[in-house]
């Protein structure tokens, strides 16, 4: 887009009671202080946005007369298409006209917005305005056609493990989305290797205890076993034969002593039965007994009896017998049967806790090695992801060092500054203008102008944007000018008016 003021007209506008300017390809306006001439260059920034070439708010109206009205208008060639933009200050409201049509401000902002970037506009037309901004927005508009170097340009310029490396996963992430991808993962696997290495240490800390002489054979240990429970078997059989032996004798004990209680209750009742012999009368109504009852009588009293001795004579065999059998018994001690018993068992559990004390020792090295093995599988992982930040890292560095020296080539006298290299070794943008190794603050007036001449220069041939250019004080400046397409100039003399000469267009 080329952009030509063609003309401008001024009321009540600072000093400019009345003002018409015709711009030609060329217009230098000169005379002494106070007669208007910065003025004149900063109405269109005013029309355009209300305010002075270093984009601050300021108010045109008069200071040495009373006026109601301020007002500027300028005439713009905007790719061979005219437009007409008016601002104004009516007693304490402000009006804006486009083409000579009244409009509200935000319409009037809108038709600015819509033509051109503020802050690119004036760092076209001031080469002062650009040092007014921030380091952020400088460093924008410098970049902002700069284009970055390629990735594989880049690459060349990386050991060759790293370049692979990006080259292969860029393929499918892009460089910030592998970056945080990497830095994710890697936070994890830091917290995952501390656990690895704390549960590896303890499982080596559990293996160093333990007694690391086998006291097991595994290829004997099931014989010995085998032949441990015959021995236990044997001696369990002996020991219940001789446990049933010696209960049949404490039964026989416990059978004799018992029928000799009842043999002696039984004799004692059998002398209470003699003395209930039935005699001649009823024992229940006391009447005679006579011929059959009586009969009866004694022959129940006699099988009672007869019945007793047969019971008492079964007594007596039954513990006859007994002790009988109790003579052909012997008690069997085994006392020492239990204690063998318990031996063998003792030799049996020791080989079984042996033989789980060696399978847990077994387990625990596979756990170890396991550990071991998920902890360097950790490590490698993270070492891989902190080789991959490493080399965006020095891609980043590489990029910017590059992208530096391209905007460098863009340069004569200015050395600019993109970024700092942090302590980690990660880099901080940033932006810095030096020219003849002072920063810009430090220059004076005239190396300040010589500096913002080159920048707009460089900006002119980024940008797709043709302005004016405007150079206050050019009689403080000696060095070139670099004209595009459409100069102004003010400059300083002495007792003279304000005098505005012109260079047409050429034909």
């Amino acid at each position: 887009m080329r952009v030509r003021f063609i003309e401008l007209e001024l009321e009540n506008f600072t000093e400019h009671r009345r003002l018409k300017v015709d711009f030609g390809r060329i217009a230098r306006l000169s005379g002494r202080n106070g007669v208007g001439k910065t003025s004149i260059g900063t109405a269109p920034v005013w029309v355009l946005w209300g305010t002075d070439l270093n984009g601050k708010k300021w108010s045109p109206k008069p200071t040495t007369y009373e006026a109601d009205v301020t007002r500027a208008a300028l005439l713009l060639d905007v790719d061979g298409k005219p437009i007409k933009l008016e601002r104004g200050i009516d007693g304490g409201d402000n009006v804006f006209k486009v083409n000579d049509v009244p409009v509200k401000a935000r319409e009037f902002d809108n038709t600015v917005t819509g033509l051109f970037d503020r802050d690119e506009f004036l760092s076209l037309y001031n080469p002062r305005y650009f040092f007014t901004l921030h380091w952020t927005k400088q460093r924008e508009l410098i970049l902002r056609r700069v284009v970055p170097p390629a990735k594989s340009e880049v690459f060349k310029h990386l050991p060759e493990p790293q370049a692979a490396k990006l080259d292969k996963l860029t393929r499918k992430h892009s460089m910030a989305d592998l970056e945080k991808i990497h830095r994710d993962r890697k936070n994890r696997l830091e917290k995952e290797l501390i656990a690895a290495e704390s549960r590896r240490k303890t499982l080596q800390e559990q293996l160093t205890t333990m007694d690391s002489a086998p006291k097991v054979d595994p290829k004997t240990a099931q014989a010995d076993i085998a032949k441990i429970d015959t021995e236990i078997s044997k001696i369990q059989s002996s020991i219940a034969e001789a446990d049933e032996n010696n209960q049949r004798i404490a039964r026989l004990n416990w059978d004799i002593s018992s029928l000799l209680d009842k043999r002696n209750r039984m004799k004692e009742q059998y002398e209470q039965l003699k003395q209930r012999k039935p005699g001649s009368n009823c024992p229940t109504c006391g009447q005679t007994l006579q011929g059959y009852a009586l009969e009866k009588a004694e022959r129940d009293y006699n099988a009672t009896i007869e019945a007793f001795r047969a019971e008492y004579d079964q007594v007596v065999a039954d513990r006859k017998a007994a002790e009988s059998e109790l003579a052909g018994l012997t008690f069997i001690d085994v006392s020492e049967k239990v204690a063998e018993l318990r031996r063998w068992q003792e030799a049996k559990q020791a080989i079984l806790d042996a033989a789980r004390e060696k399978e847990r020792r077994q387990q625990l090295e596979q756990d170890v090695e396991k550990a071991r093995a998920a902890e360097a599988s950790t490590k490698e992982s993270l070492n891989e992801s902190i080789f991959i930040i490493d080399a965006i890292k020095e891609y980043r560095a590489k990029e910017a060092e590059l992208q530096a020296e391209k905007v460098q080539g863009l340069f004569r006298r200015l050395k600019i500054k993109l970024h700092n290299r942090l302590k980690n070794g990660e880099l901080e943008d940033t932006f810095v203008i030096q020219m003849d190794g002072k920063d810009y603050v430090q220059l004076s007036f005239g190396e300040g102008m010589e500096a913002g001449l080159e920048l707009s220069e460089v900006l002119f041939g980024q940008s797709e944007l043709i302005t004016p250019v405007f150079v206050d004080h050019i009689g403080e400046y000696t060095g070139p000018i670099a004209v595009y397409d459409q100069l102004i100039t003010a400059g300083a003399v002495r007792d003279q008016e304000l005098k505005i000469e012109k260079e047409e267009w050429a034909d």
